[in-house]
């Protein structure tokens, strides 16, 4: 509470979109943020930025520094509302320095003192009458044709009225664009879209051919933003008096100082106000007002890949644009991006509409979920997290030969040699990695044993993505892998998760009296009926396809995708975050390795039956893929009579050794305890 200090942390953020936008001055692949949370006592706001060097001149990695060089491990010199705005006031140099990471730091700051006196940032703030309503305009990126017609006709379908097309500086590829969207538009039954065009300077320093191209570009826009340099008054001026079109100023408008250039020049022009480039909420409310009194329109826009907490906070200075307000950007939610630290995720609906002045309804990865309007009387309303990147528990990267020369990698946690080593096969989308968490909770207990994961052919580290070259072979390389660490271990126990635990069956059933026990963690014997029912229709599906466009994908073309997402392992956040970003996991396999996998399963029935392994077997109870039913079922040969078999069930998702390692750890470490020297 006021009176405390307030502690400032900070982290580079990075979020995955789910298709590469492209514009003539980027091209992106996952957004770029800073992300701060402010605690005092019992309470956290949270804040975020975006820096773009194309846009206002900061980066990330600078503007993360300076928030920890200035604020992070020090007493702040703001308390409350009035001294951060004395800041504000009194530090414009700094902040126009680096824009984005203030407005993550104000941004977290206005949360938390909202929080703390039990209202809304607009409360906080004295706004009244607040609506919370947004109407968003539809970015069409500079994309192949296919792609960019998928697009726009999906946001036709939503009800989008209003587009802004990124442009390429191609005059056929460009009018090509435009043509596409009116006649889909025609289509939809929508006679006049609205359409505004933004260059992201592609005229720089060619003032003159920007006009004529944009003369030449024909149809009826309203508007072009930034046809030529950042901050370029007299060229902009130029643009907007030959052709005729308002030219909007983006990177060109992020100071009181910017605007003063543009004010008394011939043309017309209108603002795009982003809460982060302009350096947060007060210098954005403090620059609408400026514009509102000399009468120039407002777009409020966003960052291409920026999450829903600066969605939320630009709602703000919507609002306070009032009727000036012309359109709005963002509100992607998972339209773009893959996952965020941040709930409830916003996104528009029908339309282009984002309405938090009535109940907000969502689908997410536990179903539909209804936000009331009371929860946005508090901060900015939204649940973030601060996101943690799980440790490896640094092992030894290596790699062994196989007798076909093929190079399988695998990480290695523990000594070369010893008394115990585990070998742990992964699962089908994922890989040696995976096993990280249960390698040091293992370890944690017993340093003296030694974990050892291989990648899968096809799979991880090792060449040939996607693709298992045959059942023998991925068969084999386990087989060969325990033979090549029986020389240096008195004991190797083989396990499996997953699907890694057909592939330890079978491989058990080869190597024989090589083992000393098998063990099987959240074992695949059989998928569950709903995910049974989704492989089926896929793999349906998959065949009609090729078919029907008369494809020949090559034999070691990896296509079939793998039908698992990363809530089918676990619904915690931190492995969710790690499963989305993991760059290593298999998403797309070939036919052929689908049929290998088809077969290593049928395989695994078998050789389970003739198992004479000691086996421990632990389910997970939460499994949204695993019929545990059958398995006991199938299992249950196992666990009868007198023998040192064990069959344990936690509470826990398909991934297990996420949710619960030190719990997994500990029954291994029992169990192998109790196994004959």
């Amino acid at each position: 509470m006021p009176g405390e200090p307030i502690r400032i942390e900070v982290q580079p953020l990075s979020v995955k979109l789910k298709s590469t936008f492209r514009h003539a001055g980027a091209e992106r692949k996952a957004g770029d943020s800073v992300w701060i949370r402010a605690t005092r006592g019992a309470l956290a706001g949270f804040g975020e930025g975006c820096p773009r060097s194309y846009s206002a001149g900061d980066d990330t990695s600078s503007s993360v520094q300076w928030v920890r060089d200035m604020f992070c491990d020090q007493v702040l010199p703001f308390d409350n509302l009035e001294d951060l705005t004395q800041w504000v006031e009194t530090n414009e140099s700094q902040i126009d320095r680096y824009p984005s990471a203030w407005c993550a730091l104000e941004m977290a700051l206005l949360d938390l003192f909202a929080r703390e006196k039990g209202c809304s940032v607009e409360d906080l703030l004295g706004l009244t009458d607040i609506q919370r309503r947004g109407n968003y305009t539809a970015v069409l990126g500079d994309d192949n044709t296919w792609k960019y017609t998928t697009i726009a006709d999906q946001c036709l379908v939503l009800g989008f009225s209003d587009f802004k097309i990124k442009l390429s500086g191609n005059l056929e590829r460009d009018r090509k664009k435009i043509d596409i969207l009116n006649d889909l538009a025609r289509q939809h039954g929508i006679s006049a879209p609205r359409i505004r065009l933004d260059a992201n300077n592609l005229w720089k320093d060619r003032v003159a051919e920007a006009g004529s191209y944009l003369r030449a570009l024909g149809g009826h826009m309203f508007a072009v933003e930034e046809p030529v340099g950042r901050g370029d008054s007299e060229g902009s001026s130029k643009v907007s008096t030959t052709t005729g079109l308002p030219v909007i100023l983006d990177e060109s408008l992020c100071t009181g100082r910017d605007l003063a250039k543009f004010e008394n020049l011939p043309g017309n022009y209108i603002a795009n106000i982003k809460v982060s480039r302009v350096g947060g909420l007060l210098r954005a409310l403090k620059m609408i007002k400026q514009l509102k009194a000399i009468g120039w329109p407002i777009i409020v826009g966003c960052h291409v890949g920026e999450t829903s907490l600066l969605t939320r906070a630009a709602l703000i200075p919507a609002f306070a644009a009032g009727e000036t307000l012309i359109g709005q950007e963002g509100a992607y939610g998972d339209y773009l991006v893959e996952r965020e630290p941040a709930e409830p995720m916003l996104k528009f609906g029908r339309e282009g509409v984002l309405d938090l002045d009535r109940p907000y309804y969502l689908k997410d990865i536990e179903g539909l979920k209804m936000v009331p309007t009371e929860n946005w009387q508090s901060g900015f309303g939204m649940q973030c997290r601060w996101p943690v990147s799980p440790g490896d528990g640094k092992p030894d990267v290596l790699v062994l030969e196989m007798p076909d020369h093929y190079e399988v990698h695998y990480r290695r946690w523990g000594p070369t040699e010893g008394d115990d080593v585990l070998v742990i096969l992964h699962g089908g989308m994922s890989h040696s990695g995976w096993q990280a968490p249960l390698a040091t909770a293992v370890r944690a207990v017993e340093p003296t044993m030694t974990i050892v994961a291989p990648d899968r052919r096809g799979c991880g580290l090792n060449a040939g993505q996607g693709d298992l070259v045959s059942v023998r072979s991925v068969i084999q390389d386990v087989v060969t892998h325990i033979e090549f660490l029986k020389t240096s271990f008195k004991r190797v126990h083989l396990v499996g998760w997953c699907q890694g635990s057909q592939y330890a069956a079978v491989a058990a059933q080869r190597a024989g009296s090589l083992l000393a026990s098998l063990i099987l963690l959240a074992p695949v014997f059989f998928w569950n009926e709903r995910f049974r029912s989704v492989i089926r229709i896929a793999e349906n599906n998959i065949f009609s396809l090729v078919k029907k466009l008369k494809l020949e994908p090559a034999r070691e073309q990896a296509y079939v995708p793998i039908l698992m997402e990363a809530a089918d392992f676990t619904l915690q956040d931190e492995w969710l975050d790690f499963i989305e970003n993991d760059n290593l996991k298999t998403t797309m396999i070939t036919m052929k390795s689908a049929h290998i996998m088809d077969e290593v399963q049928e395989l695994s029935w078998s050789a389970i039956l003739e198992n004479k392994l000691p086996t421990l077997a632990i389910l997970a109870e939460n499994d949204r893929m695993v019929d545990n039913r059958k398995v006991r079922q199938f299992l249950a040969h196992m666990f009868t009579g007198e023998n040192l078999n064990r069959l344990v069930t936690f509470a826990s998702g398909h991934a297990i050794q996420f949710e619960m390692p030190e719990h997994v750890a500990g029954e291994i470490l029992h169990f192998i305890q109790g196994l004959p020297s």
